[in-house]
């Protein structure tokens, strides 16, 4: 039987149809946490890939904004191995509860982050929780200091480079394991996503995408190099 091209074309839309129905379905299953780094410059801030290699004494700070509803925590472990809560702070006032769709500054709207130590990767775990977690008494101090991050970042290429632009793909979103390296708090039961989470560099932003609607805790880490 020979089908004329007019008698293909139904089909072929059908099929169109049917794929992007499919894709809207699966993109709907999944939930989206957003995060940009922003860098100050002067009295603005500017939002710059999470792969940028920072100086010392660069103010940077964090833009969040989720599709899923929980508690946020954010623990810093510096590139000497010292570790400081940027979320939530010991002076802040607000919960640190957050609502999905909202925007939210890491350390806070009066807060930022400067960056310093010895030159490397600053690894800041994230985890977004459906339930409060107490950090009374290691907020100021989460934990003893431990070993540093000898890793020293290194510009991608020479075209950026020459741009004055230094970027290290090693830098920016890391999925998590349970290793004994991994703070206390955010190797705490309750449902620990993190192999599963896709990261797509939506320049100058970072999407971490869930396989599914979400249930447990999303946890994930941003390294930030720094030279």
């Amino acid at each position: 039987m020979r089908l004329s091209l007019l008698s293909l074309i139904p089909f072929g839309i059908a099929a169109l149809a049917g794929a992007c129905l499919v894709a809207a379905a699966e993109q709907a299953a999944q939930q989206a946490v957003e995060v940009t780094v922003e860098l100050r410059t002067g009295d603005t801030w500017k939002p710059v890939p999470s792969q940028t290699v920072f100086h010392a004494n660069d103010d940077i700070r964090f833009r969040l904004r989720s599709q899923i509803p929980g508690y946020l925590y954010v623990l810093n472990h510096e590139s000497g191995g010292d570790q400081s809560w940027l979320y939530p702070r010991p002076e802040q006032q607000n919960p640190n509860r957050i609502e999905v769709n909202k925007t939210y500054l890491v350390p806070d709207s009066k807060g930022s982050f400067i960056v310093g130590g010895e030159p490397g990767f600053d690894i800041t775990y994230w985890m977004i929780t459906p339930e409060q977690m107490s950090v009374a008494g290691s907020a100021d101090r989460p934990g003893k200091s431990v070993k540093p991050n000898t890793l020293l970042p290194r510009c991608r290429d020479e075209l950026l480079k020459a741009r004055g632009v230094c970027e290290d793909p090693q830098a920016g979103p890391h999925t998590l394991s349970d290793s004994p390296d991994l703070p206390p708090l955010f190797a705490a039961p309750g449902g620990l996503v993190s192999r599963d989470l896709k990261f797509q560099s939506n320049r100058p932003s970072v999407r971490i995408l869930t396989p599914e609607p979400q249930s447990g805790s999303i946890i994930y880490a941003l390294w930030i190099a720094h030279n």
